[in-house]
């Protein structure tokens, strides 16, 4: 009896069977499905070889097609973020990234009635963490749902409300970060105003044009109803939003920060300013539906005592989460 074929032997064979069969395969002269007869024990290995060496070229053959693999790009934070407040009332908040902003107006701003105001300094401001912010003040719908009341003048559900004091709205962020496990607290002057600003170097949010405001804020030359003339809040968020996707930065109500007030917040750099460490008043910003649009602009500055409701033109707020909370 003849004696079978070294491992070696047999594997160069194989190999070159393999290599042989897979080149008619190209050419069509052999069915790629087609078994060899089996004539020894030995076509077992040359089989399962065959079939190795068809699978190998179909990968090859993909990778040259379409490329090796990507690596995925790290995870990006989420542009949006929902709370729930309880009874199916939800709070959305957009992401504001981190960045550096020249905060005030220029001395040379022009204006139809004011122009700058001195306690508009230009200087450089650095937020250096991202966060999320309110992407509407805060509504009458969803200051009941946690607070458990309504103190609006003008009532409606998605109305922001108002007028809230200082320390109700620092209440309300208590309040629903016990709900929610967050931290949630008001925006620091400098994070609202280089939220509404949403990288513009201009008046508004939008540019320089009055008669552009119409199209993103209630102000005092559209905020009255149409039948009865009488000027009122609006639901938050008819509007356009700025870049950001921050409904009613301009008009509406004025909206509370969480620093004392300071009348020169000087020229100096800063990172991440939180206003004085103490004072008697308070800042809010934004303007309402009863001001003009030179109090609506991005770096008006209004104030008022904590304990105060801006009851003439309406006071009311948005909410502000740390981007990792």
């Amino acid at each position: 009896m003849g004696r079978h074929p070294s491992k070696s032997v047999l594997f160069s064979i194989i190999t070159l069977a393999c290599l042989m069969v897979a080149g008619a395969q190209a050419q069509g002269l052999v069915k790629k499905d087609a078994s060899p007869v089996r004539t020894n024990g030995f076509l077992d290995d040359f089989a399962a070889a065959q079939k190795k060496a068809s699978v190998m070229m179909t990968n090859a053959a993909e990778t040259a097609r379409s490329g090796p693999p990507t690596a995925r790009p790290p995870a990006e934070a989420a542009r949006e973020r929902v709370l729930n407040l309880g009874n199916t009332v939800t709070l959305k908040l957009a992401l504001i990234p981190k960045g550096i902003f020249l905060m005030g107006s220029p001395a040379t701003e022009k204006d139809p009635e004011h122009g700058h105001a001195d306690n508009e300094v230009q200087h450089t401001v650095t937020i250096s963490k991202s966060f999320y912010m309110g992407v509407t003040e805060v509504t009458q719908k969803q200051y009941e749902t946690v607070m458990g009341k309504n103190p609006s003048t003008f009532k409606g559900p998605n109305n922001p409300v108002d007028p809230v004091t200082w320390d109700e709205a620092v209440e309300f962020c208590r309040k629903l970060a016990a709900k929610t496990g967050k931290t949630i607290r008001l925006p620091t002057e400098a994070e609202w105003e280089y939220a509404c600003r949403a990288g513009s170097k201009t008046r508004f949010s939008f540019g320089d044009a009055d008669a552009d405001l119409g199209v993103y804020a209630w102000y005092t030359a559209n905020s009255a109803d149409r039948t009865t003339g009488v000027k009122s809040t609006h639901p938050a968020g008819l509007k356009k939003p700025n870049a950001w996707g921050l409904y009613d930065m301009h008009g509406n109500v004025w909206e509370w920060c969480s620093d004392w007030y300071t009348a020169d917040y000087g020229p100096d750099s800063q990172t991440d300013p939180a206003g004085p460490a103490k004072g008697a008043i308070r800042v809010l910003r934004g303007g309402s539906w009863n001001y003009c649009s030179w109090g609506c602009r991005l770096s008006g500055r209004g104030r008022i005592g904590p304990d105060g409701q801006y009851d003439v033109n309406g006071g009311g707020f948005r909410v502000v989460v740390a981007e990792k909370d």
